[in-house]
């Protein structure tokens, strides 16, 4: 046997024991959502549940209102996601190619915002919603969504890279800035949105501390806000109700990552960056 070869068995024996220690947790809140021994105090780590039941699932869709902090979290992810991913495209396209004053500046400028940790501006922007009457609303959740940052970033290093002839021909045509936005930019630009929609759809998804500062309404409130208020105020002992809790907000991202997996290792590989 070669070298090559016993070093790629390593390998491989190496990457299965790490995955096995981290899916091991997540394999025990599985079994413990489904064993009626774990109701009322916590039993001892087995591989499958000692009582199989599905009393913990009947019990936590009584004790919490999930079906309306799905509804609102999907809202929020899709509007946020197409928000922010078409209005970075836009931009990115008027630093790629436009012309006017104060272009590099204004860039320059912008990516300095990038510097600066969110919860560095969170009590600024938090005060500013409440002057605006905006609290406890889903408005202050969107309407940030229109100067995505690291979107216009992105895009604009993507669309400099389409030739000047392409937009130019447009130009010479008699179309207009929209014509060539929709006709030549947007087309050519699939895997860079692909790219923002799914990083942006996993990261409202699992948003947390700004909905939790600036919505008081339960009923408003997203699933992981939810699902941690929910947990905050059950007894430490419930551990199977709070296991089906958890099950039950993961399985939508559960389930976009088995169908977008490819589209997702891609967006990270081209990104450079994993949310």
């Amino acid at each position: 046997m070669t070298k090559g070869k016993i070093r790629r068995i390593i390998n491989i024996i190496l990457l299965a024991a790490l995955l096995l220690i981290v899916l091991t947790p997540v394999w025990w809140a599985f079994v413990l959502s489904f064993d009626r021994a774990a109701t009322t105090a916590l039993p001892e780590f087995s591989w499958l549940p000692h009582e199989f039941s599905t009393f913990n699932y009947k019990a936590a869709s009584r004790l919490i209102d999930l079906p309306r902090y799905y509804l609102n979290t999907l809202f929020i992810t899709a509007v946020n996601t197409f928000v922010s991913v078409f209005f970075a495209m836009m931009c990115g396209f008027a630093f790629a190619k436009g012309k006017f004053w104060g272009k590099k500046f204004l860039y320059v400028f912008m990516l300095a915002v990038m510097m600066v940790p969110f919860e560095s501006r969170m009590v600024p922007l938090f005060i500013q919603y409440r002057n605006w009457g905006m609290l406890n609303s889903w408005l202050p959740l969107i309407l940030g969504q229109f100067a995505y940052v690291y979107g216009i970033f992105f895009a604009r290093q993507n669309i400099a890279t389409i030739p000047d002839s392409l937009v130019e021909s447009v130009y010479l045509d008699g179309g207009g800035v929209w014509r060539v936005f929709f006709s030549i930019i947007l087309p050519l630009s699939k895997p860079v949105m692909a790219t923002l929609g799914i990083l942006q759809a996993i990261a409202h998804w699992n948003a947390y501390l700004w909905p939790l500062v600036v919505i008081r309404d339960s009923s408003k409130q997203v699933i992981s806000v939810g699902v941690a208020l929910f947990n905050a105020q059950q007894d430490s002992v419930y551990y199977g109700p709070r296991m089906a809790v958890a099950v039950l907000s993961a399985i939508p991202l559960a389930i976009m990552f088995l169908f977008l997996q490819k589209y997702i290792v891609a967006s990270v590989a081209v990104s450079g960056i994993k949310q």
